[in-house]
């Protein structure tokens, strides 16, 4: 007997060996659990996983569990508001890499340029 893991602690049933959601919500996790619940309904999500392959279903409660700790957090935005902010950032930072880009452009031509005027002229002796 393995100890109940949040899911069945809530729903005040023993938890099995094979409780799919023991992995996901040891007793350690029970506000990961309350999220989910609240965010999208453990019903949902056992519906969602009972119709995944196996090896999906890992990847699956990952990401409802980041969603439901990012809706937690900011009701309004969750997700959403953080993937807006970091695409602000990374346009940001492409921006001040194309700046980065044009000066050395800049510098290699006047470097070039430099050089060009210090190589002795052909016909002058």
């Amino acid at each position: 007997m393995t100890e109940d893991c949040a899911v069945c602690k809530y729903q005040h049933r023993q938890c099995t060996d094979g409780c799919i959601f023991a992995p996901y919500f040891p007793l350690d996790r029970e506000q990961q659990f309350k999220n989910v619940h609240k965010y999208f309904g453990i019903h949902n999500v056992m519906k969602i996983i009972t119709n995944l392959d196996p090896s999906k279903i890992g990847i699956a409660m990952r990401n409802i569990v980041i969603q439901s700790d990012m809706r937690a957090k900011d009701p309004a935005g969750g997700c959403y508001r953080i993937i807006q902010e970091l695409q602000r950032e990374i346009e940001s930072k492409q921006a001040e890499l194309d700046l980065i880009h044009h000066n050395i452009a800049i510098y290699r031509a006047q470097e070039a340029y430099r050089l060009q005027m210090q190589k002795p002229a052909s016909g002058d002796h």
